[in-house]
C-alpha cells in the first residue's frame, strides 16, 4: 500500500511560485497508475484536466478519477495553464501527440518509448529544442529508492570495479495468462493486442538500460538477436504484425563494462538485474519496485558458500544493503509497484530550476535507439555502433 505519512520534501521553487498544470492524454491502462500515484505529488503537480480519442475510455475514466475533461486534443494544447503534457497514448501514437505538443509550445513526458524508431526520436528531440521546450520520458524506475541505493553502492566501491551486468526482462508465457482479467481502476482491460504488435522489447527493455546507462554512461556497441517464437498468441483475430517476442543482447559501455539483457514473453517470469564486480555483485530482484531490496554478495569461497548459493539462488551468504533512503512508496493490493509520477515530477522540477532534468530527451533518445537495435538488430550493422550520446546522470540529491 502507500507508505502512510509520504513526507514532502522534494517541493522546489516551482512549487512555491504556483503549482505546474499537467494534463494527461491517453487514459489507457496505464493511466490509471499514473492518476493513482498523483495524490504522492499534489503539491508539485496539478492536474488540468484529461482526454482520450475515444468517448467511452474518457467516460469511464472520469467517471473513476472525477477530472475535467477535453473535448480534444488541440482543446487541450490550447490551455494556457497546461505546462507539461503527459503522453499515455498507443506508443504507436507517441511520435504525433508528441510532435503536435511541441508545436503548441508544451513540455512533454512521455510514456516509453519516446517513438517508435531513433530517427523519429531524434526528429522530436531536435523539434523540441528548436521550440524551446523541454522533453523527457519513461520509464522512471532509476528515480526510485532501489535503484538509487543500487548505484550508491556502486560508487562507493562495494563490488570493486563493475565488469559485467546481467538484465533479465521474461515476463513468462503472457498469452497464455488470463490477461483478459488484468482491468485498471478504471476498468479498462490490459491491452494484448496492442503489447504484442508493439513488443516486449520496446515495452521493457529501458527498465534496464536506463539504470545501465546512469550507472557506466552512453551504451556504445549493440550486438543484438531477436525472434517471434510464438506468432499467434492465440488472438481472435490473429495479430496483424506480432513483433519479436524474445530478444537477447549484449551492450558494451566505455571502462569494458558489458551487459546481457534478455527480454520475452516466452520464458518464465524472472526480472534480475545484476552488476558484478571484482569483488563481489549487487542484485535486485524486481528493477522496477521502488522497494526492491538490493543485496551484495561477495564471491563463493568456500563449498559451503556455494551451495547456499545455489540452494537459494543466489542469495546464499547474501546481505541487504542500506537504502539510500526509507521508500517513500510501497507497492500493495490494487496498487503499481512503482511511483509512475516521479518522472513527471523530476521534469517540472528540472524546469522550475532551471536544469537538465534527469530523464532528459537525450537519454530518451539513447534508450529509444538502444532498444531498436535490441529489437530489430536487421535493421542496423553487427554488432551496432550507437551514435546517440548524452552527458552523465545525477544522482538523486537524498543518494549521495
Amino acid at each position: 500500500m502507500l507508505a502512510a505519512g509520504v513526507l514532502r520534501r522534494e517541493m522546489t521553487a516551482m512549487a512555491t511560485a504556483g503549482t505546474p498544470g499537467i494534463a494527461i492524454t491517453g487514459c489507457g491502462y496505464v493511466a490509471d497508475m499514473y492518476r493513482q500515484c498523483l495524490a504522492l505529488h499534489e503539491q508539485e503537480l496539478r492536474l488540468c484536466g484529461v482526454y482520450d480519442r475515444d468517448p467511452a475510455r474518457l467516460t469511464a475514466f472520469t467517471a473513476c478519477w472525477g477530472d475535467r475533461t477535453y473535448r480534444s486534443l488541440a482543446e487541450l494544447l490550447d490551455d494556457p495553464q497546461i505546462s507539461i503534457l503527459v503522453n499515455l497514448t498507443d506508443p504507436e501514437s507517441h511520435f504525433d501527440v508528441t510532435s503536435a505538443a511541441v508545436a503548441a509550445g508544451k513540455h512533454v513526458y512521455t510514456e516509453k518509448p519516446l517513438a517508435m524508431t531513433a530517427v523519429q526520436a531524434i526528429e522530436l528531440r531536435d523539434h523540441a529544442r528548436q521550440a524551446g521546450v523541454r522533453m523527457a520520458a519513461a520509464p522512471c524506475n532509476i528515480l526510485g529508492e532501489a535503484a538509487q541505493t543500487m548505484w550508491q553502492s556502486l560508487r562507493a566501491g562495494a563490488i570493486g570495479r563493475p565488469v559485467l551486468a546481467y538484465a533479465e526482462l521474461d515476463d513468462g508465457m503472457v498469452h497464455r495468462a488470463n490477461y483478459r482479467q488484468w482491468v485498471s481502476r478504471s476498468g479498462r482491460i490490459w491491452p494484448a493486442r496492442g503489447e504484442f504488435e508493439t513488443g516486449c522489447t520496446l515495452e521493457h527493455a529501458g527498465y534496464a538500460i536506463t539504470p545501465l546507462v546512469a550507472m557506466f554512461g552512453p551504451v556504445r556497441r549493440v550486438t543484438a538477436f531477436s525472434a517471434l517464437l510464438i506468432p499467434g498468441k492465440q488472438t481472435d483475430p490473429a495479430l496483424d504484425h506480432p513483433a519479436p517476442d524474445f530478444s537477447t543482447g549484449m551492450l558494451e559501455f566505455d571502462k569494458g563494462v558489458v551487459a546481457r539483457i534478455t527480454n520475452s514473453i516466452v520464458a518464465p517470469y524472472d526480472h534480475r538485474f545484476r552488476i558484478v564486480g571484482e569483488g563481489g555483485s549487487l542484485e535486485l530482484r524486481e528493477p522496477w519496485d521502488y522497494a526492491c531490496p538490493v543485496m551484495l554478495r561477495h564471491p563463493a569461497n568456500s563449498r559451503l558458500t556455494r551451495f547456499m548459493e545455489r540452494r537459494f539462488n543466489g542469495w546464499g551468504g547474501a546481505k541487504r544493503v542500506k537504502p539510500a533512503r526509507a521508500p517513500q512508496f510501497r507497492a500493495g493490493k490494487n496498487y503499481p509497484t512503482m511511483d509512475f509520477m516521479r518522472g513527471v515530477a523530476e521534469l517540472a522540477r528540472a524546469i522550475g530550476e532551471g536544469r537538465r532534468s534527469r530523464l532528459d530527451e537525450d537519454l530518451a533518445v539513447h534508450v529509444t535507439e538502444v532498444t531498436e537495435m535490441l529489437q530489430y538488430p536487421e535493421r542496423f550493422e553487427r554488432p551496432a555502433v550507437v551514435r546517440s550520446t548524452l552527458e552523465p546522470l545525477e544522482p538523486m540529491d537524498w543518494a549521495p
